[in-house]
């Protein structure tokens, strides 16, 4: 008998001690997720938001697990840096149960946690990520991203910021990337985001691409906004977009939809990078119809840059910009090969509908576009096909895969 109290005794004990290497932040996170869990999905197929109260759980849910990781990185008993299991044994020790993925049936299942660490910084950088599994009906950013920088069990978060994924089975590359620009001449660096929000509620959803570019601020939660855009998106190219990340500039590649004509295209949207000054820059396009697409849209302050010495493009820029949206057909796109001392010179053909354009006087316009240390340029605007470039080529798509340049 006193040995069976004793085994008991030794076994309360150990209970005891295991309860108290609990941290108090993992016990508070893995309460938050029975609680989502508790309120399950709605069983209304149309319903185009989650319940009231999954925001503001959600909210609470991405702090906790924001303090875990940060407490655990700079818990000064642990021998090394930690990392994406130490997290999870932590949750798993305040009684998380992990649940297949086919099984989730209720909002703020973790879907992932990612640690990056990149030691060739100084001080070095740990990228945190951790995404959420929202179905596709919150307000609430799923995933958050946490820039950490020290070394060792001394890590400082300097830069903190959310954003949304894709639903669960979607290509990781569809939804959202995020990297760290290298340091640049002065050890500065910025952390870019390309994100396709998920579409959400009933009826189809224009799909679009957000990007931007932060630097540290005064405080975490306070970054230095540099750039914050949306585009359209069109999702037939896979992958839908790609970026791009270099010390003084950065660029995403998407698939468009064109504003002339209505027809799939590529877009580049690059630009340099400059302490807190952004400006975009060359290449926009892959191809020269592409790139007279994307000069249209731009303000003149800018399309000027993109222009050669003309007297009368401002005026053209102005007519083309104030097309209706799909109104027009790019004929043809002739190579000129005999024009100019130019590296490549193209002749595009523009049909514009007169009926969707009642103030437009020009049926047809032909534009000369040009290529020049690996930059297009618009040379000029006809309303007679000017002499010297026979021929009415138009190249075609024929893959939906995005290419890179």
């Amino acid at each position: 008998m006193k040995r069976l109290l004793c085994l008991a005794s030794i076994v309360l004990a150990c209970i005891h001690v295991a309860g108290q290497s609990v941290s108090p932040q993992a016990l508070e996170t893995v309460q938050t997720i029975r609680e989502l869990r508790a309120i399950g999905l709605p069983n209304d197929a149309g319903q185009s938001g989650p319940p009231a109260k999954v925001p503001g759980l959600l909210r609470a849910l991405n702090r906790q697990l924001r303090t875990l990781v940060t407490s655990t990185l700079n818990d000064r008993r642990r021998s090394g840096v930690a990392s994406e299991r130490d997290i999870l044994l932590e949750l798993q020790a305040a009684g998380w149960k992990e649940i297949p993925r086919y099984k989730w049936n209720a909002y703020g299942e973790i879907s992932q946690i990612r640690f990056d660490i990149r030691p060739e910084y100084d001080p070095g950088i740990l990228v945190v990520s951790t995404q959420l599994w929202v179905p596709c009906g919150s307000s609430d950013p799923d995933t958050a991203i946490y820039v950490f920088q020290g070394r060792a069990r001394d890590w400082k978060l300097v830069l903190a910021t959310d954003a949304d994924f894709d639903p669960i089975g979607a290509p990781e590359e569809s939804g959202m990337q995020f990297k760290v620009s290298p340091p640049d001449g002065n050890g500065e660096w910025y952390l870019a985001i390309a994100q396709a929000p998920p579409a959400c509620g009933p009826g189809p959803t224009p799909s679009s691409l957000r990007y931007k570019i932060l630097r540290p601020g005064g405080s975490p939660d306070e970054p230095r906004i540099l750039l914050d855009r949306r585009e359209p998106l069109n999702e037939k190219f896979q992958p839908p977009f790609r970026l791009e990340v270099e010390d003084d500039w950065f660029a995403v590649t998407k698939g468009k939809e064109r504003k002339l004509d209505g027809e799939p295209g590529i877009s580049i949207d690059r630009y340099q990078v400059t302490r807190n000054e952004i400006t975009r820059m060359q290449p926009m396009a892959l191809a020269p119809d592409d790139f007279l697409d994307e000069w249209v849209q731009l303000d003149w302050s800018e399309a000027t840059h993109l222009s050669s010495p003309s007297s009368d493009l401002p005026t053209w820029h102005s007519i083309l910009n104030t097309l209706a949206y799909d109104s027009t057909e790019i004929e043809f796109v002739q190579p000129c090969r005999e024009q100019g001392g130019s590296d490549k010179v193209w002749l595009a053909g523009l049909w514009i509908d007169q009926k969707l354009n009642p103030t437009n006087r020009n049926e047809r316009l032909y534009i000369l576009i040009s290529e020049r240390n690996h930059a297009f340029f618009i040379d000029s605007v006809h309303t007679t096909r000017p002499p010297g470039c026979p021929g009415t080529a138009r190249p075609l798509l024929t893959s939906w895969e995005l290419p890179k340049w």
